[in-house]
């Protein structure tokens, strides 16, 4: 590899890097089933918020565990794919 081709990957390199820095900045938010859940790029939660009251049924915890875990990873999900079209598929990255 000659210092050209050096210089252009490395630039490739901080570039993808900075596009990284700035998507896990970036805020997601989803709202299904009366559960609202905001996170980052970097798959952090921001805010979690329960609509319905409904869902706090005492004698049902896993209907609002199980809803939990579903729009968690839909969220998860939206942010994987928007990932996936921003950044290059560059190994290690």
């Amino acid at each position: 590899m000659d210092a050209q081709q050096l210089r252009k990957a490395k630039k490739l390199q901080q570039e993808t890097m900075a596009k990284q820095e700035t998507f896990e900045k970036q805020e997601f938010s989803l709202e299904k089933h009366g559960i609202e859940i905001k996170a980052n790029g970097a798959r952090k939660i921001l805010a979690l918020k329960i609509k319905d009251s409904v869902l706090f049924d005492p004698e049902d915890p896993e209907t609002l565990e199980d809803l939990l875990i579903l729009t968690l990873n839909e969220l998860f999900e939206n942010i994987s794919d928007e990932e996936d079209k921003l950044l290059p598929n560059i190994p290690g990255f």
